[in-house]
């Protein structure tokens, strides 16, 4: 939806009109004819800085696609690209109005005729949830800066912001809960049991590297586990803590999501069981990002399920008490 397209005088414009005005004045009581000239000059002017300005904003439109995900906290980054109709865009300011953010301004000196031009725009979402575009102006002074015209349209664009993470450490983790699986599967993977020693290779981790094996044999060695035969992390909350303040709740799922997200960069297969949802272990980045959605947007104070329902737990996955964790990162902060 689009609304009117405003006219606002600028400074400069301002005093243009008060300096026609009195040449026009002047021209009247005096008759004179080069003054009459200049005063058609000046309002020659006008209309065709209104005729250009208004072709310059024919025909636009906006697009908007993220880079990347959103996680509060965190800088968003997302494209605006800006198409044109037959007439080129000269000197346009693209301004993003965000529900709960501070206006944003970009400016784009030209768009071809029939073409496109994009932009990045910069922002910190202040919340998980969803990051909201309510409105998109487009606005320009071309060509004689007299007048400001604008368009505007009501955008009503959203996109999805996780909650915050950071990178747990895994004292943390091996704190609560069961120990790892001693199973294995007889293949290279993360594990606790040797697997093989190898030379180094560009990329390996430093923390892989046996500094006293490389030390007798003159080069960098490096060791690989063999993989556990378990399921995965599954981390368990079976009731909401309902005595949490609202900021002290964001905190709790802003820990959870890293929870998640130390086990996925720690290449493990990874699951979350809460009151609403079940996801079963699984090693891949569409999990990560399902489990990022839910926590995203859930609301555990709004009437959901209080207590979760029993789910299909096997023996052999690596079970998380939350809580547990929660209790123990509280009292290390």
């Amino acid at each position: 939806m689009m609304h009117t397209r405003p006219i606002r005088f600028t400074r400069f414009g301002f005093f243009y009109i008060l300096f026609s005005i009195g040449v026009g004045a002047a021209a009247i009581n005096t008759g004179n004819n080069l003054l009459y000239l200049i005063l058609g000059i000046l309002l020659g002017f006008i209309i065709i800085s209104g005729f250009l300005s208004d072709s310059g904003l024919w025909g636009i439109t906006t697009e908007w696609d993220a880079l990347g995900s959103f996680y509060a906290g965190q800088k968003a980054l997302l494209i605006c690209r800006v198409r044109k109709g037959w007439f080129p865009g000269v000197a346009v300011t693209v301004e993003s109005q965000w529900r709960g953010l501070p206006s944003v301004r970009s400016f784009i000196p030209w768009v071809a005729a029939r073409e496109s031009a994009s932009v990045q725009t910069e922002l910190v979402p202040k919340q998980r949830g969803y990051l909201t575009l309510d409105r998109c102006v487009c606005s320009t002074r071309f060509p004689f800066g007299l007048f400001q015209k604008s368009h505007t349209w009501q955008m009503q664009e959203r996109w999805i912001v996780y909650p915050r993470v950071e990178r747990l450490p895994s004292a943390l983790i091996e704190s609560a809960g069961e120990t790892l699986s001693t199973v294995f599967s007889s293949r290279q993977g993360l594990g606790s049991v040797p697997y093989v020693l190898r030379d180094y290779r560009d990329g390996d981790a430093l923390r892989q590297v046996q500094w006293k094996i490389s030390a007798k044999r003159q080069r960098m060695i490096v060791k690989e586990t063999e993989e556990e035969a378990n399921r995965g992390d599954l981390y368990v909350l079976d009731a909401w803590p309902g005595d949490l303040s609202p900021e002290a709740m964001e905190t709790f799922i802003s820990f959870i999501a890293s929870l998640i997200f130390t086990a996925h960069t720690n290449r493990r297969p990874v699951g979350l069981s809460v009151p609403e949802r079940f996801f079963p272990p699984e090693n891949s980045r569409e999990q990560l990002h399902r489990i990022f959605k839910f926590l995203a947007l859930v609301d555990p104070r709004q009437g959901g399920a209080t207590t979760a329902p029993p789910k299909p737990f096997r023996a052999n996955m690596h079970h998380m008490d939350i809580r547990s964790l929660w209790a123990s990162y509280a009292v290390k902060s």
